[in-house]
This record gives C-alpha cells, structure tokens and sequence, in this order.
C-alpha cells in the first residue's frame, strides 16, 4: 500500500469527520461524524463506504459491475468522485480507524495527499477530510 505523502497546499473541505459527541440534546451514538453542510452522517458500524450513486439505465442491463455499486455516503454526482471512492474502516493491528482510498483522484487528509492505494490513519480529535475539488 501506497502512503500519504505531504504537500503545502491546502483545499477546502469537503467534509469533516468528527470523533466527538454532537452538541445537540439527543445524544447519537457513533464511533464519527461526518458533517456537511446541511446534514450529518453518523458512522455507527465498523466499515463504510464513500462515493457517488450512479442512477440506473434504461439503456444498460441491471448485473453490470456499475450498477451494483451501493455507497453509504454519496458524495453527489461529482465525475471527480468516484463511484467507489473510500472507506473508512476499523484496523483491529492499528486499534484505530483509516481511511482507505480507493477512487483515482485521491482524497487530502489534514492537509496531506492521500493517492489510490494508500490508508490514513484517522485520529481520536477532529480529522478533515476533502474527497472532491
């Protein structure tokens, strides 16, 4: 596995994940969050997937590889997301949560790039993660 490797430049966020208790009366219980705008994303199992839902074709019989692929977080319709394009999961060796890209245009991880192939490891604070731009 590839690993993240360090850059300056810094990028808007496209997301945010959070270890955190949200601040609101009801508690949800969550291993993360991931908040953006609008709407928040609860992460209450061991292993998620991120990307983007393509709509089914008419065109385009149902078994194919394309359209078989379901997300747990669709990031929208974005042609720079792909349709599998992360997972967050639970590493039992690293007692932690990753993060592993899988979609080609990578994904930055508190200001470091993280290319197909690589894993970042996912801190117990506020980590911020950026998947389109």
């Amino acid at each position: 596995m590839d690993t993240c490797s360090h850059s300056a430049s810094s990028r808007p966020d496209a997301e945010s994940i959070r270890s955190h208790s949200p601040p609101s009366q009801d508690k949800i219980s969550a291993y993360y969050s991931l908040v953006f705008p609008g709407w928040t994303f609860y992460i209450q199992m061991l292993s998620i997937t991120i990307g983007r839902r393509c709509l089914p074709s008419p065109n385009t019989p149902t078994t194919s590889t394309a359209e078989q692929i379901q997300v747990d977080v669709d990031l929208g319709n974005l042609k720079s997301v792909s349709r599998l394009h992360a997972k967050i999961e639970y590493d039992q060796d690293e007692d932690r949560f990753v993060l592993a890209v899988i979609g080609r245009n990578g994904a930055w991880v508190d200001g470091v790039w993280c290319g197909a192939g690589s894993r970042a490891t996912l801190s117990e604070r506020s980590v911020h993660v950026t998947i389109m731009f």
